[in-house]
């Protein structure tokens, strides 16, 4: 419970919580950027590439800059 006066600060195991997601992400971000440049030079068009390997791979990248995007004091704040 807080008392008056306390600040908001966030705990040290939650600024690393959120360094942690960061660099999840950040990993997540680069393997699928990899991959879909990957897929573009190596396979030929076919339906597996473009109906599930593609949407697939850009929605973990959108998920990935989401998740990177985030502002860590909106996080910390809705741990409390």
């Amino acid at each position: 419970m807080k008392r008056d006066g306390e600040m908001n600060q966030p705990t040290h195991r939650q600024v690393n919580g959120v360094t942690a997601n960061r660099l999840v992400s950040s990993v997540y971000l680069v393997l699928s950027w990899s991959l879909l440049i990957w897929l573009n030079f190596s396979i030929e068009p076919n339906l597996f590439g473009h109906f599930i390997a593609i949407p697939s791979l850009l929605l973990l990248n959108g998920y990935s800059a989401y998740t990177i995007a985030q502002n860590p004091k909106n996080k910390a704040a809705s741990l409390n």
